[in-house]
């Protein structure tokens, strides 16, 4: 099913793009919403278009991945464009898609909690694109529904499925939220990295000042960190937003050797939820 919505006017569009960047905290008492973003961005102009929607009309679509580099790297839908939101010429790259390939362009990150394909949609309208969407279901819900169109390190998913890391092998690096700020409170041989993108980051500290920022767009900073950790033999103690990046990021992970990490269970969001809501 795709969902559409009026047209906004752009101060409105303007608006929706200052606010998108901030952490969106939720009440653990809120009622579970399959795709909290839509009624959001509706009033934004902002189409949504479902994941059966998209298998229908992904050929004659332009879709465009606006994760950071990495994840796109490792994992994207087959003929996907990569333009990361959070890069400084984004407008450009995305009026230049529209002129090479036309639209609808659809854009795409990791779904359902993540906003970043709905902020990228309402920048397209704000610039005037003929047509932009937002694939809000996300890459996990593709890959899985569609092996066969997705690239893994530029294969078909579906012929290097032993490569791809498993669920269980995920959940094996997952600390719930009380564990983990636990940990990176009070323990002396762990490292905090903060992987949020500069737009989801903000000035508060939840762990004592301890985290250090180091976003996937930056990979390089990670690495140093990574290094760091190595040589003092520290643990890495790792969150993002939602939970969902940092799925893609144990690929790299893996591929350095590295094997003292843990990832925070649900991302900030659920550690507020679970932690600071209280």
């Amino acid at each position: 099913m795709i969902v559409r919505f009026a047209r906004p006017r752009v101060a409105l569009v303007a608006l929706c793009l200052s606010l998108a960047g901030a952490p969106i905290v939720a009440s653990a008492q809120q009622p579970f919403v399959e795709f909290p973003g839509r009624p959001l961005y509706e009033r934004f102009g902002v189409e949504a278009v479902d994941l059966f929607d998209l298998r229908g009309q992904l050929s004659g679509s332009t879709v465009v991945d606006v994760r950071p580099r990495l994840e796109y790297d490792i994992l994207h839908i087959e003929g996907a464009h990569h333009v990361d939101l959070d890069s400084e010429d984004f407008d450009q790259q995305i009026l230049a898609l529209e002129e090479e390939h036309g639209s609808p362009l659809v854009f795409y990150c990791n779904g359902r909690q993540s906003y970043a394909g709905y902020r990228a949609a309402a920048r397209a309208n704000e610039l005037g694109v003929a047509a932009a969407q937002a694939y809000d279901a996300g890459m996990q819900d593709w890959v899985e529904r569609y092996p066969g169109l997705a690239r893994f390190r530029g294969e078909p998913a579906n012929e290097v499925e032993d490569e791809l890391i498993s669920e269980d092998a995920f959940e094996a690096r997952v600390l719930a939220a009380e564990a983990f700020s636990r940990r990176a409170r009070q323990d002396d041989d762990v490292i905090v990295v903060d992987i949020r993108s500069r737009g989801e980051r903000d000035e508060i500290s939840l762990f004592g000042g301890r985290e250090v920022g180091a976003p996937l767009s930056d990979i390089s900073a990670l690495d140093r960190i990574v290094d760091q950790a190595r040589r003092n033999e520290q643990t890495l103690l790792i969150f993002d937003q939602y939970g969902q990046q940092v799925r893609w990021l144990q690929y790299h992970l893996e591929e350095l050797g590295v094997d003292d990490y843990y990832f925070l269970e649900g991302g900030l969001q659920r550690f507020y939820d679970e932690v600071m809501a209280r």
